[in-house]
C-alpha cells in the first residue's frame, strides 16, 4: 500500500439479489473528512491516515471478524458466533442484567436456605421426611424453580461460550463451581 494514498475496496456488494463488481478509489494522505460536531454545531476535520491504528488492515474482509473476539467461533462443532441460538445466548449473557437476575435468585436461593427448619413440627423421623405444610410447600417449589433457573443459566453459558478451552465455560473457576452445584443436585 502506497503511504501518500489510501486504498479503500469494497468487494462482492449483493444489493437487492444482484451482485454488483468491486470498487476501488484512491484518497490521497491530504485528505480530510469534515464532520458536523452534533453537541457544539461546529465543523471539524480529522485526517484519514492519522486516526489509523497500525495494525489496522483495510484489505482484510470485515466478515472474518467475530461479534465476540475473545470467545471461540465454533462451539458444539457447528455453532458459529452469528449463528441464531448462539448469537441470542452470547447477547443474553452479555446484558447487565443477566447477572442481575442471577444475583437476585442467589439472595432469594440464601433467603428460603435461611428459611428452612427440617424437624419444625415433626417429632418422629418418618414424618420430618413429609411437607405438608404451607411454608415447606412453598419452599420446596422455590427450590425448584431455584434449582431450574441455575440449570437454564448454565446451559445458556455453555451455548454462549462452549464447554471446553479458552475462554469456554469451565475454564472459569466460578462456572466450575456452578456446574458442580448444578450436577451434584440432579446427582442427589
Amino acid at each position: 500500500m502506497d503511504k501518500n494514498h489510501l486504498k479503500i475496496e469494497i468487494n462482492n456488494i449483493h444489493h437487492n439479489k444482484r451482485r454488483l463488481s468491486s470498487i476501488s478509489f484512491d484518497i490521497p494522505s491530504s485528505t480530510y473528512l469534515y464532520e458536523r460536531d452534533r453537541v457544539s454545531q461546529k465543523n471539524s476535520s480529522i485526517n484519514i491516515q492519522s486516526h489509523l491504528s497500525p495494525s489496522i488492515n483495510l484489505e482484510e474482509n470485515n466478515e472474518t471478524q467475530s461479534p465476540y473476539p475473545g470467545l471461540s467461533e465454533k462451539v458444539f462443532y457447528c455453532l458459529k458466533q452469528t449463528t441464531s441460538p448462539r448469537y441470542q445466548c452470547l447477547q443474553l449473557i452479555a446484558s447487565p442484567w443477566f447477572e442481575r437476575i442471577s444475583m437476585l435468585v442467589i439472595l432469594l436461593n440464601c433467603i428460603t436456605l435461611g428459611m428452612y427448619q427440617p424437624c419444625e413440627h415433626h417429632s418422629d423421623a418418618q414424618d420430618s421426611k413429609k411437607c405438608d405444610t404451607a411454608r415447606c410447600l412453598w419452599l420446596r417449589a422455590a427450590d425448584y424453580f431455584i434449582f431450574a433457573y441455575f440449570t437454564i443459566e448454565m446451559c445458556i453459558k455453555m451455548t454462549a461460550m462452549g464447554i471446553f478451552g479458552k475462554g469456554a465455560y469451565l475454564a472459569d473457576t466460578w462456572n466450575r463451581l456452578d456446574c458442580f452445584i448444578v450436577v451434584s443436585g440432579y446427582v442427589l
